[in-house]
């Protein structure tokens, strides 16, 4: 999780260095050779100071906002509709661009007039500078510049973590087999639950649940492939899934997270929510698919079978089931144990499949 917000305030960071070197470019080749053809006046300004001014002000003040964003207003805003968010972002960010555009302004009126911050000629100049078309200008420059950069990273997040940077690239234009981990993950009793709750309640249940499952999926590295109903599928690539066994890890830690809820699921929906789980690696091809609404998707039967396993959890009265490839493949630890659950017929498939149930050690 660490890893993914400082990738992320990378980003914005960059993001923004990019727009302040492309404003001082712009303003140091075109407008001056603008002003000095219809001047014939030649003026001379230090491009490569100015660059490094505004690139290490950028890094700083870009850098502030963009932790201020990932660590806290995007988690304080994920559960809000995206226009609303980034109505409220807009807001905060445009406030703040206004003022320390105000001081940085202030500052050098100050050092250039030899006067207080607060003289009034200072003030005059700044007043004149922020109400006139350069100040408007600048404002709007550096509002659509990091509401720009807010908008790709939230987009990308609402699409799944790496998805947008692969359709950008074409990594998937064309069909590519990879080995990837699958978990199928299923809403246990959710018939009943339906039937109890009615329509209207069992889907805010379903999106309290789906809700409650962003901060697991962000810590153990997982991305989103799929909602269906009342399952959801994860997948890792072999690396990340592997690396800590994230893709157990994933499931415990979200199974935590809704008992910790447990006080809530009962008082709004009378319930206590619990999922059971399915797990297998395998090959599989992964390609774009649809052009009115892409998407990526995979095929193969790695899938099918994580997906069957997971069906064997209500007959066996087990929360999670793996198989015995992704078992194998696991490295050496002592948090999780395995239990054989046996060789199982699953459906569609003509292999026998041995299957083990997977339980996390007490510490």
């Amino acid at each position: 999780m660490r890893q993914n917000n400082l990738l992320k305030i990378l980003f914005l960071t960059l993001f923004w260095v990019c727009a302040a070197v492309f404003i001082v470019l712009y303003d140091s080749v075109v407008l001056i050779t603008d002003v000095e053809r219809l001047t014939g006046t030649v003026i001379s300004v230090d491009i490569l100071a100015n660059l490094g001014i505004v690139v290490v002000v950028t890094i700083l003040a870009g850098g502030a906002i963009a932790a201020c964003e990932v660590l806290y207003l995007n988690n304080l805003l994920r559960r809000r509709p995206l226009g609303l968010a980034l109505l409220l972002k807009t807001a905060f960010y445009v406030t703040n661009i206004c003022i320390f555009t105000t001081l940085a302004i202030l500052f050098i009126a100050a050092d250039q007039l030899d006067q207080g911050l607060l003289h009034e000629t200072s003030l005059r100049l700044v007043a004149k500078y922020m109400l006139g078309l350069r100040g408007v200008m600048t404002i709007a420059y550096w509002s659509i510049a990091v509401m720009s950069a807010l908008f790709v990273l939230q987009v990308s997040e609402k699409l799944g973590q790496g998805v947008l940077l692969s359709f950008l690239l074409g990594r998937y234009h064309r069909p590519r087999e990879e080995t990837r981990i699958f978990l199928f993950m299923d809403l246990k009793s959710s018939t009943a639950y339906a039937e109890q709750l009615g329509h209207m309640k069992y889907s805010q249940l379903i999106q309290d649940c789906f809700a409650d499952l962003t901060e697991t999926v962000v810590r153990h590295n997982a991305q989103i492939y799929q909602y269906v109903g009342d399952e959801v599928v994860l997948t890792w690539s072999l690396r990340k899934g592997l690396a800590n066994a994230n893709c157990l890890a994933a499931f415990f830690d979200y199974d935590r997270t809704l008992r910790a809820r447990q006080r809530y699921y009962r008082a709004t929906y009378g319930v206590m929510p619990e999922f059971k789980a399915g797990l297998n690696l395998g090959h599989v091809m992964v390609a774009e698919v649809g052009q009115l609404k892409k998407e990526l998707a995979y095929h193969g039967d790695a899938l099918n079978t994580a997906a069957r396993i997971q069906e064997k959890c209500n007959e066996f009265l087990k929360k999670l089931l793996v198989s015995e490839p992704l078992r194998d493949a696991l490295p050496e630890q002592s948090t999780f144990d395995f239990h054989t659950v046996g060789v199982l017929q699953l459906k569609g498939k003509e292999q026998p499949v041995s299957v083990y149930e997977a339980v996390e050690v007490s510490k």
